[in-house]
């Protein structure tokens, strides 16, 4: 086990986490989508909703809830085998028909992609999915970003490869078979006293002796 060091005690939770969150901008758009997923037995649907998932290598979910809280991401966090993950389902705007056309994730969703990616230095992946009715029954696309250092980057991500890669419970969320709060381990957004959500923080700032 790796012994990490106290921080002072005039330690300033404000400011590191505004160094480390400080100045976000939404730079860039998100990709066209590139996956048309397949309907799953039994799946449901939110024909005027998105559903927006955040990717992160963070391990504790706990830890992932109380950042989400510090940054007012109002955000259910889910623990999974490859890291936590923030998700929410986005009401879908008549006029942003056109946005969704162009393959534009919601700004909401940048917005949280943009933060969490601060977390680490791999950044995280935003997954989003617009699904509906259709003839055949379910229907609908899956965009994926990355997002580094709090911008989108221009590496094309293969949604269909994340979603090989990621927890049965990603794709579950995305299609709409599951509710983001009753996914096993799920944290509700607003939970957390502040007074967590700052120790949790502080123990992601810490760093292990040489």
């Amino acid at each position: 086990m790796t012994l990490l060091p106290d921080l002072p005690d005039d330690f300033d939770f404000d400011a590191e986490f505004a160094k480390v969150f400080g100045g976000l901008g939404l730079d860039g758009e998100s990709s066209p989508g590139s996956a048309v997923p397949p309907t799953p037995a039994g799946a449901a649907t939110r024909p005027r909703a998105l559903v927006a998932v955040v990717l992160t290598p963070l391990a504790s979910a706990p830890a992932l809830a109380g950042l989400c809280q510090m940054a007012g991401i109002e955000a259910t966090v889910i623990p999974t085998s490859r890291g936590a993950l923030a998700v929410r389902v986005v009401e879908r705007e008549p006029d942003a028909e056109l946005a969704e056309l162009l393959g534009e994730a919601p700004e909401i969703a940048r917005q949280m992609a943009a933060t969490l990616s601060r977390t680490s230095r791999y950044g995280a992946v935003l997954l989003v999915s617009r699904l509906g009715e259709g003839d055949e029954g379910l229907v609908g696309t899956i965009a994926a970003s990355q997002w580094m250092a709090g911008k989108r980057t221009e590496e094309r991500v293969s949604s269909g490869l994340v979603l090989a890669q990621a927890d049965d419970v990603v794709e579950q969320v995305l299609f709409g078979a599951l509710d983001p709060h009753d996914a096993p381990g799920a944290i509700a957004p607003g939970r957390m006293p502040p007074w967590q959500a700052r120790r949790l923080f502080r123990k992601t700032q810490r760093k292990p002796r040489p």
